[in-house]
């Protein structure tokens, strides 16, 4: 019962014990069992103990109800990314007296563990993780559920070295969770994005479509656009869908982002574009895009870095830019890897880094002796497929045959 709960906070919140608050009004037995709810009492008694403790009963029931409607109303903001709306909400919370004591508890945590992953604090969501994990073993399905979809985004923003292992526990974390006992597909979309980043095109799709569905039924525009990008990405190597069409579908999507004033997704949209160019060799549109995408400022380091990789790559194939100029930018993103120790980009940069020297001999025993291992280990499945293919071609173009069939072997064994 509420009133228990609320007089229970408020007597510890004074320092006094069941058998101080019940001095002249009950014993501390029948004060232990209206705190937990174990027993009826009587409007009076609850009167007394109010009085006693300075506050309005009726005042904190309504407020202690109303925590379930905030959260409720926190979590669609976060999901919906009103930036302003999750921050004043989260304020409200912090002033509720006892919202870390009630049977909310839980769900506060959790809900503020989703907050600091917006944030970009991934190592505070995962401490309030593994507390609730350890102090609250009975959550109800919708918390455990919530718990799960948590765990999953966690995996999928905590990975600077885009380990698959991270992705792979995304998925399965994710595909516990119960649809009808959690009652938010928003979850579709971050398998989506688990399912695109170890390359399972169909599934990706799948689920993108999913969400897709579910954030135009709730009118959530942003998220729209995330959900359609992931599904353009999937069918970009589709050879049979009319390339023009997908252009013109990414450009409607980057219209859209800077109406909505979201620049972060435009740069992000600007730099898949600029990918489906660079896979069809057409270098000088590919640079244009990429340069637009780096014009913008990107959400995390990482993507900076992912653009950045992209851009110098692409000038380099196409003989775009100064091999002076690219050479300082290789650095400057090799730098900015180590900084964030990020193994996946400072074995990028340094892998572009030895083509923009011509130093051939030095790339391909770096890939072979590093980079190669690196990728096996972490199973980023596009760099095994480009280049385990790149060191292949030239063991056979070398005339090592033998360490061509041994990695064939071992190729076929990593994107099994």
């Amino acid at each position: 019962m509420l009133e228990g709960e609320i007089i229970k906070f408020y007597r510890e919140t004074a320092g006094l014990t069941q058998a101080q608050l019940g001095e002249g009004i009950c014993t501390a037995t029948h004060v232990s069992k209206i705190e937990r709810g174990k027993t009826a009492y009587s409007a009076d008694i609850i009167s007394l103990f109010s009085e006693r403790l300075g506050i309005d009963i009726q005042k904190e029931i309504e407020s202690l109800k109303g925590i379930d409607k905030q959260l409720q109303n926190w979590h669609t903001a976060i999901i919906m990314q009103r930036k302003n709306v999750v921050e004043k909400i989260k304020k409200e919370l912090e002033a509720s007296p006892f919202i870390d004591s009630s049977k909310y508890a839980a769900h506060y945590q959790l809900l503020k563990a989703r907050y600091y992953i917006l944030h970009q604090e991934g190592e505070k969501a995962n401490s309030i993780i593994k507390d609730i994990q350890k102090q609250h073993p009975n959550l109800t399905p919708y918390e455990r559920n919530l718990l799960h979809h948590i765990q999953g985004i966690y995996y999928l923003n905590n990975y600077n070295n885009s380990n698959s292992e991270h992705q792979q526990k995304a998925i399965q974390v994710l595909k516990e969770i119960n649809i009808d006992e959690y009652g938010n597909p928003e979850y579709y979309y971050h398998l989506a994005v688990a399912y695109h980043c170890i390359d399972s095109k169909v599934m990706a799709y799948r689920y993108a479509d999913k969400a897709l569905r579910y954030f135009k039924k709730t009118n959530n525009f942003l998220r729209a656009i995330n959900a359609e990008s992931v599904m353009l990405l999937q069918i970009g190597s589709d050879v049979y869908l009319d390339f023009q069409e997908m252009v013109e579908r990414y450009e409607n999507l980057i219209h859209d982002s800077e109406m909505l004033g979201a620049l972060d997704k435009k740069g992000l949209l600007l730099n898949n574009l600029g990918n489906e160019y660079k896979k069809r060799k057409e270098y000088a549109l590919a640079k244009k895009y990429f340069k637009q995408a780096l014009s913008i400022e990107a959400e995390t380091p990482i993507s900076y870095l992912k653009r950045l990789s992209n851009y110098v790559d692409t000038c380099l194939e196409g003989k775009l830019s100064r091999k002076t100029t690219l050479l300082k930018k290789a650095k400057e993103g090799c730098s900015l890897a180590k900084q964030l120790d990020s193994k996946l980009y400072i074995t990028l940069f340094k892998l572009l880094i030895y083509r923009i020297e011509n130093n051939m001999e030095q790339y391909y025993s770096f890939i072979e002796e590093k980079a190669l291992p690196q990728f096996q280990s972490s199973k980023h499945v596009l760099c095994i497929n480009r280049y385990g293919k790149e060191l292949y071609e030239y063991y056979v173009d070398s005339d090592q045959h033998l360490k061509a069939l041994q990695l064939s072997k071992l190729f076929m064994c990593s994107i099994s």
